[in-house]
């Protein structure tokens, strides 16, 4: 995979906004240091703090379902 040149939109919660951004650094930091995984802490911060937003369901629901696809 290639490193993401991305960050979380503007419009969404500042906490959400942080959650996002800190897992795409750590997916970086992942692709540059060739490591197999993110460290999990970073993955349960992004569910946990997208879990508090009702709105955005279906896109931790969506996340989750990938998560799980990989531990198989």
């Amino acid at each position: 995979m290639k490193m993401v040149n991305k960050k979380a939109q503007d419009f969404l919660p500042q906490d959400l906004q942080d959650a996002i951004n800190t897992f795409i650094e750590q997916f970086n930091i992942m692709e540059e240091y060739n490591l197999d995984t993110i460290p999990s802490e970073y993955t349960i911060n992004l569910l946990e703090t997208m879990s508090k937003y009702p709105e955005y369901n279906n896109a931790t629901m969506g996340l989750m379902e990938i998560i799980q696809s990989y531990e198989l």
